[in-house]
């Protein structure tokens, strides 16, 4: 099914996904999105990001790096999150467009923590990209 230039894909979560924007490219139903968009508490948001940086996964013969830092912290029921967003690098003549929220902090030692994601990113010249990885180490 193809859908003003996006495909539908299967969607590739290794936690529940706090917001209604779903591998930046498709909505998940309305009735779901207002209930997670209820459950996040933008009024109390922490001052710290996280860098994030990698490559994608190989598609088409190529990859694309993917530099950048993660918003504030978005407090949510389930711990903060940040939104991680984002153009790869222009490889193989085109770039793609990522967005999602992280997973929830996951601790480290002394003081640190960091963050899970997989991101599908929006379909270019005819092929999309997965990104996976955890997000640089940060103290809240």
């Amino acid at each position: 099914m193809q859908q003003q230039g996006f495909m539908q894909q299967p969607v590739y979560h290794a936690f529940p996904v706090p917001h209604p924007f779903t591998n930046g490219v498709n909505f998940n139903g309305v009735e779901t999105r207002n209930q997670m968009q209820m459950s996040m508490d933008t009024s109390r948001v922490s001052i710290h990001t996280h860098g994030h940086s990698g490559a994608t996964t190989c598609q088409d013969g190529h990859v694309h790096l993917h530099p950048g830092v993660t918003s504030k912290a978005i407090e949510t029921e389930r711990g903060h999150v940040h939104k991680i967003s984002g153009n790869t690098t222009f490889d193989d003549g085109h770039i793609h467009y990522y967005e999602a929220y992280t997973s929830p902090p996951i601790p480290l030692p002394n003081g640190y923590h960091t963050h899970y994601v997989e991101i599908r990113t929006t379909e270019n010249d005819g092929h999309i990209h997965i990104i996976k990885g955890f997000t640089e180490p940060s103290k809240s």
